[in-house]
């Protein structure tokens, strides 16, 4: 047996057996001290002795969460779970012990699991299949040195949070996007009044940097991989999104390949008309395997050529030309998916083998004008481009009105033309009622959808954006998973969940879910931008800079970046670093700005400052907002003021927990695309508000309380007897 603080327990029923053995050998195949009991017959005082002390002593415990452990009501697992929850009490929230790995599709929303358990993201090992990357994680929280390049693992199960520190993005919206699931970004959900700029909300163009040199892009392993845009070859250039069809789709095939890491398509097509050598394009984008190629169409034929790259050695794996009739396209970019797993050894089962030939539709004029508009879509800076969009999604379902894929993208326009639209009419019940048919309509849209192809992805994340928008957070997170669940590798749905469990108050699974979203699309500038937000919020300042320099450099033109700096220094107690910050990001509202920190330096808010205060919007950094200020003057009166001013009061919840969801005040925007959550709640300096028997109140009146309790405890708060306290 080796020394306990380098080992590492390994816990599993016994129906997960050959699971748990593919991880202990990875595990030891990487020199970890594994304590991995495969005794057929468990029993007696001296085993039940042995086992009891390697919990007490193990340095990391790894519990093997499943189906079969969630059928099983009764086990010596359970008795090991136990033990390593009781163990949990006596060490301290800033180091890792628990890393939970699930071996197959089980939820966490609902898990028969011991709460500390689902205060760590989850790590998800299909069938124990192990990367290298989850060892080298091991070794890391281990404490022994691993040669990585991946400032954040987004494999590995995130530290406990230690108490998060949080600026809200300045805005009158709590629900700030739309995220497509099956490789589609959408759009930002942003207030008429702050409403980013227009260049924030598109991907990096050629000519930008590519990457940030402070931020190292993730490591890569073995199957790792990008699909560069393909080449147009045809003689008309406005082809090009046909091209780019084909490249995107072979892309997305990919994803829903179990054990392959596929990178988003805001950073692999970032690259496009660059003179840039493969190798640095991988190292840029953290891959091995490199996916290039070219499409030709005319009169009714397409060819196009594919080429799969092992990076490292420059050997072309494998490459092929295919020429035939147009409408077998499909077919080639599910050969092409196919012959590229099979080339990286990768298995498929039955399920992925049928995704990979199937047609999403028999009309190939339909499916031309789908990629049309999904790509108006992508490229949208107007509210003009996405009527754009709708109109030739609609012309596509003209043609097909049984083409799933086309009804999933018309419910993700109708959802983003809520925001952009909403509210600029004139009147609040006019607005309201604008929207509403608008999100009946994307609702319709989503299930036409579900009911034509039931795995579809994208449907579940309109509805879980509806969902948040009228605060009901059950009904969000559910939607979430099953979102997730059908695209377990995209980028932006990790992104947009992180930002709701961060506002729910789970700090630890929202960084993870951030960390994830990074590594998957390590280019693009949204989602680099939320990910140093994340890391504020959770009190990682140590990446905050690179993140924010990462999502400058890869293209954010907005003053956000700058601003997370700010918020990031007054974390370090540097108030005079954080004023000159703020003043960088945010000119026009110098006054507001010099009298918010000359208040927080005093301790003092004289009658202009508070007059000053009541006109800024609740949340967002000093001199947008007024929480964060009245947080630092540690003003609970005026903190919760601030809390209930952004709640219809006749929409509470009652103390027996009936009535509800609830809705946003007029004052806070309009209703219909406002969430009432807010990260900010979450700061360290709010540590009093929480502590305050007025804010468990005001979470319970809100709904977020029975949330909790549903969903597991997040991590400031917790139950003590017959009540709920948080810290």
């Amino acid at each position: 047996m080796t020394e306990s603080n380098k080992a590492v327990f390994l816990s599993y029923a016994s129906q997960d057996a050959e699971a748990a053995a593919r991880i202990c050998a990875a595990l030891r195949a990487a020199a970890i001290e594994v304590w991995f009991d495969q005794s057929e017959l468990r029993g007696g005082d001296a085993w039940d002795y042995r086992i009891r002390q390697q919990v007490r002593d193990c340095a990391l415990f790894i519990p093997i969460i499943s189906a079969h452990t969630q059928a099983r009501l009764e086990g010596y697992f359970r008795l090991e779970w136990g033990l390593a929850e009781q163990r949990t009490e006596m060490i301290a929230r800033s180091k890792a012990f628990i890393v939970p790995v699930c071996v197959d599709g089980t939820r966490d929303s609902g898990a028969d699991v011991p709460d500390s358990f689902l205060k760590v993201q989850w790590t998800r090992l299909s069938d124990g299949e192990t990367p290298a990357r989850f060892c080298d994680r091991i070794k890391m929280l281990l404490g022994d040195p691993v040669v990585t390049a991946n400032a954040i693992d987004p494999v590995a199960p995130a530290p406990r949070a230690s108490p998060a520190r949080s600026r809200r993005r300045w805005r009158t919206v709590a629900v700030v996007t739309v995220l497509a699931v099956v490789g589609i970004a959408l759009t930002y959900f942003l207030a008429d009044r702050l409403r980013f700029t227009k260049a924030s909300n598109t991907p990096a163009v050629a000519g930008n940097r590519i990457a940030a040199q402070t931020l190292a892009a993730p490591l890569p392993d073995e199957r790792s991989i990008a699909v560069l845009p393909f080449v147009n070859l045809s003689a008309d250039p406005a082809q090009a999104f046909f091209s780019d069809g084909v490249a995107e789709e072979i892309l997305n095939l990919l994803a829903n390949v179990p054990g392959l890491r596929v990178i988003s398509r805001t950073s692999s097509f970032s690259f496009r008309g660059q003179q840039l050598d493969l190798q640095t394009i991988a190292h840029r984008l953290g891959v091995s395997y490199v996916v290039e190629g070219s499409v030709q169409a005319a009169g009714g034929r397409v060819q196009v050529t594919a080429q799969l790259i092992d990076v490292a050695s420059d050997a072309h794996l494998w490459s092929q030309s295919y020429e035939r009739k147009l409408d077998d396209v499909f077919a080639i970019q599910g050969d092409v998916a196919g012959q590229i797993a099979r080339s990286l050894k990768i298995a498929m089962g039955t399920d992925e083998a049928a995704t990979l030939g199937r047609r999403p539709t028999r009309d190939i004029e339909a499916w031309q004008l789908f990629l049309k508009a999904r790509e108006q879509m992508l490229g949208r800076q107007s509210v003009e481009d996405l009527h754009g969009a709708l109109a030739e999604v609609d012309a596509s379902l003209e043609r097909d009105p049984a083409f799933a894929r086309a009804h999933s993208l018309r419910a993700t326009l109708l959802a983003a033309l809520v925001s952009w639209e909403g509210g600029k009419r004139s009147g609040v019940v006019e607005a309201a009622s604008a929207d509403d048919r608008r999100w009946d309509a994307a609702l319709q849209a989503a299930a036409h959808a579900l009911q034509l192809d039931p795995r579809l992805g994208e449907p579940y994340a309109v509805r879980a954006l509806h969902a948040l928008a009228k605060n009901d957070f059950a009904e969000a997170e559910h939607n979430f998973k099953d979102a997730l669940l059908r695209a377990p590798g995209n980028a932006d749905a990790h992104n947009w969940h992180s930002m709701f469990l961060l506002s729910a108050g789970y700090l630890a699974k929202g960084l993870a879910e951030a960390q994830r979203a990074a590594a998957l699309d390590p280019l693009s500038p949204i989602i680099a931008m939320e990910s140093a937000f994340a890391a504020m919020i959770c009190n990682r300042l140590d990446v905050v800079d690179a993140y924010s320099a990462r999502a400058k450099e890869v293209g954010w033109n907005g003053m956000e970046p700058t601003a997370i700096r700010g918020g990031a220094a007054m974390m370090r107690g540097d108030l005079e670093r954080a004023e000159e910050l703020y003043l960088a990001a945010m000119p026009g509202n110098a006054t507001q700005i010099r009298m918010s920190f000359a208040a927080i330096r005093h301790h003092k808010v004289d009658a202009a400052t508070r007059a000053m205060l009541a006109t800024l919007v609740p949340y967002g950094p000093p001199g947008a907002g007024r929480f964060p200020v009245e947080a630092q003057l540690r003003d609970v009166d005026a903190m919760m003021a601030t809390l209930y001013g952004t709640v219809a009061a006749d929409s509470l919840l009652a103390p027996d927990g009936s009535g509800g969801p609830v809705r946003a005040s007029e004052s806070y925007g309009n209703a219909n695309v406002v969430g009432v959550l807010a990260e900010d709640w979450w700061m360290p300096q709010a540590t009093v508000m929480r502590r305050d028997p007025r804010f468990v109140r005001f979470v319970r009146d809100i709904g977020l309380v029975k949330f909790w309790r549903a969903n597991g405890w997040p991590d400031l708060c917790g139950p003590a007897g017959e009540v709920v306290v948080c810290k």
